[in-house]
């Protein structure tokens, strides 16, 4: 849909320039031609890509090289001889990629889970999923994953939820993420019969797709409740929603520098982006 919007800005500002009778030099021309194929070509690309770090590397090309031609077009359009000013586009381009990344930032830090749904009520869902995180040496959780087995562990105990999925794959020769998460469940108490085992993911949208495959639909399940850092969480909602999964989020208890916090939050924004052009 996100591709779709950029190539419309794109029709509508070439059609703006076409109706002023624009006449586009040769310099114009070429450029809009070598970064229309460049954004064509990357967006192909990123399509038949075998590996998840070459899509978003392709990806990647294709969100850079899109808007920058948006801002050759729009430079161009704007412009009463149709000339190309190179400094003027990359300009807007600095602008345009400036202010769409801070949008999405904001909204990653100021993102507000659902806890106070569950506040004093009798609210619940089919399943609690808590997202993986890294594992330390010697199979222990890392601080990031221990605050989200902790709230999982939480939802449950307040019979919030009857069953916790836990998700995440691993390295060879070390426990994965979600048989660490299980195994730290268990020392709590949680009857093992409750747990739900995924471990072969390598990403949040593996494990939600999981959910969506062998859970959700297939057990007719109505709600989940996703448990992580408030950081993650948008996306995990975003990806949630592009799925058709019905789905609430709870923040885990992990507190955060500032400068921790805007970097979590940085790195989350440029996740959700390519998530929104494509899917990964």
């Amino acid at each position: 849909m996100i591709s779709l919007f950029l190539f419309g800005l794109l029709l509508f500002f070439l059609l703006v320039a076409l109706l002023r009778d624009t006449s586009f030099g040769g310099f114009a021309s070429l450029s809009l031609l070598s970064v229309s194929a460049l954004s064509l070509a990357s967006l192909v690309y990123s399509g038949i890509a075998d590996t998840k770090e070459v899509k978003i590397t392709a990806v990647a090309v294709f969100i850079i090289s899109t808007v920058f031609l948006l801002s050759l077009v729009l430079v161009i359009s704007m412009s009463s001889t149709g000339e190309l000013k190179f400094f003027r586009s990359l300009f807007v381009f600095i602008f345009i990629s400036t202010m769409g990344i801070l949008a999405v930032f904001l909204n990653v830090l100021n993102y507000t889970d659902d806890s106070s749904r569950y506040n004093g009520s009798d609210r619940n869902a089919d399943s609690g999923v808590i997202l993986g995180a890294a594992v330390w040496g010697g199979n222990r959780p890392s601080p990031v994953l221990r605050e989200r087995i902790l709230k999982g562990y939480e939802i449950y105990k307040k019979k919030i939820v009857p069953k916790i999925v836990i998700t995440g794959g691993g390295s060879p020769n070390e426990l994965t993420e979600g048989e660490v998460s299980k195994n730290e469940l268990i020392k709590f108490g949680v009857d093992p019969d409750d747990l739900i085992l995924e471990n072969t993911s390598n990403s949040t949208v593996e494990q939600l797709h999981f959910v969506r495959d062998n859970l959700y639909n297939s057990m007719s399940w109505k709600k989940i409740i996703i448990v992580s850092d408030n950081f993650h969480l948008l996306r995990a909602k975003e990806i949630c929603s592009f799925n058709d999964i019905n789905a609430d989020c709870i923040a885990s208890g992990k507190e955060l520098t500032s400068g921790g916090a805007a970097a979590f939050c940085l790195k989350e924004s440029m996740a959700l982006i390519v998530f929104w052009m494509s899917g990964i």
